[in-house]
């Protein structure tokens, strides 16, 4: 969770409410925390897969996680940290998470699987994690479940938060973890330092968020925000407010 972020005033907003498009054997044994039947799940079909955070024009992050195209270690940096570099027909998966009732402000995991042809149109930005060995895709939905606890409860911390901690997940589920770890961890915070973590408006205008709870009586701001019309509800608020004030100097220097 991000520090510093306002927390919500109606206590059933944020929760991840669905996970339908999960697999239900691997809800199953995450819930039950079933290991040995974890392990069964997780022991076909390893791949090495190249992982990316991606965001779209509408500032939402998801993580992009694609069949590594190459083993050579000389071109490895060069077709692996740009997403487009992969081949348009090559099936590949998209976590995210999202709104599943905007007005109920609760949430859901949604899983993609389609060609890349079909995801490329919503990548705007992307920021490179790093290559995952000998890993199942079984693997992906038990980082999701991982990334996503019963409640988020910060309003600036959702899809963001969500696609790091599917990444830090990840190492719990690939062959080589060791030699990646640090590398992955730096790579998210570099991608922090570079946009990542303000991607969104309400993310990045704080004051916005501190003005919106104060004034509206604990509205939603992200969800304030998220609509066409969310900034120009600010900003008059933000007129609002001052204009007493500068009402007064006038009066008080000026007449």
């Amino acid at each position: 969770m991000a520090e510093g972020t306002l927390k919500s005033y109606n206590p059933l907003a944020y929760y991840v409410n669905n996970i339908s498009d999960l697999d239900p054997e691997v809800v199953k044994a995450h819930r039950n925390k079933d290991r040995q039947r974890e392990s069964e799940l997780l022991s076909h079909n390893k791949s090495d897969f190249d992982v990316f955070i991606c965001v779209n024009k509408r500032a939402h992050a998801f993580v992009l996680c694609s069949l590594s195209g190459t083993e050579d270690k000389v071109f490895e940096d060069v077709m692996s940290n740009d997403p487009f570099q992969i081949p348009e027909f090559l099936l590949c998966w998209r976590y995210e998470l999202c709104f599943e009732n905007q007005s109920m402000r609760t949430y859901q995991i949604r899983k993609e699987f389609a060609m890349f042809k079909d995801i490329k149109q919503k990548i705007d930005k992307s920021y490179y994690v790093g290559m995952f060995k000998g890993v199942s895709p079984v693997a992906l939905e038990f980082a999701a479940l991982r990334a996503a606890p019963h409640r988020y409860n910060a309003l600036l911390a959702d899809c963001v938060e969500f696609s790091k901690e599917f990444c830090i997940s990840m190492l719990s589920y690939c062959s080589n973890w060791k030699d990646i770890e640090d590398l992955v961890n730096n790579r998210l915070k570099e991608a922090s330092a570079t946009g990542l973590s303000i991607e969104r408006l309400s993310r990045n205008v704080r004051i916005s968020g501190w003005f919106g709870n104060l004034s509206l009586g604990g509205i939603d701001v992200s969800s304030l925000l998220s609509q066409q019309k969310g900034i120009m509800m600010v900003v008059f608020l933000l007129i609002l407010l001052v204009y007493p004030f500068f009402v007064a100097i006038i009066v008080k220097y000026f007449l």
